[in-house]
């Protein structure tokens, strides 16, 4: 099941059961506390997510570089060939060609595997993020007997937007100097 409709499906679930609470007479209309939370905002302004970034950033920066410094280094050994490669034997030119040609599926192997190792990283660090963003929005729901609190949504009015009060709360950890991720 892909995530748009794994979203959809919780989405329309929870609609759902509310509209099926709420017409069941299970509850009064004014007894039904609903609250929402975007996902979208807190990895977008959440202090705990910019240092998560930006430390992503820096370990993929070191890689980044030892990468171009290779890719340097195999233009100037290329160029080096092609003024070099009239002067040389046929053997000495094949061989050089077949190291060029290592060097290159080299850089590209490991391009590949640093991309690969950040996208994961990222993804190891968005579900830390949204594993602490859960417990907060559990917590806040617990203490204010909330019914439902949303992730998915399309509109919600800042009475029941609790986005905010959960990033002040993971903001707060970030300040107080609680370990927050990793």
């Amino acid at each position: 099941m892909t995530r748009f409709s794994l979203t959809r499906a919780v989405v329309t679930g929870a609609v759902a059961a509310s509209v099926a609470l709420a017409s069941a007479g299970a509850f009064a209309q004014n007894d039904l506390k609903i609250g929402v939370v975007s996902l979208e905002r807190i990895l977008r302004d959440a202090k705990v997510a910019q240092i998560a970034s930006d430390r992503l950033n820096a370990e993929g920066r070191e890689r980044q570089d030892e990468i171009e410094a290779m890719t340097r280094r195999f233009k100037q050994r290329l160029e080096r060939f092609e003024k070099e490669a009239p002067s040389m034997t046929e053997s000495e030119r094949v061989a050089e060609r077949r190291a060029l040609a290592e060097t290159e599926r080299d850089i590209t192997r490991r391009n590949r595997e640093a991309r690969d190792e950040f996208n994961q990283r990222r993804n190891e660090e968005v579900m830390l993020l949204q594993s602490r963003a859960a417990r907060v929005v559990q917590d806040i729901a617990k203490a204010e007997k909330f019914d439902l609190v949303l992730y998915e949504y399309f509109y919600a009015s800042d009475r029941v937007d609790l986005t905010k009060r959960v990033i002040d709360i993971l903001d707060k950890d970030v300040a107080d100097g609680k370990k927050t991720t990793k």
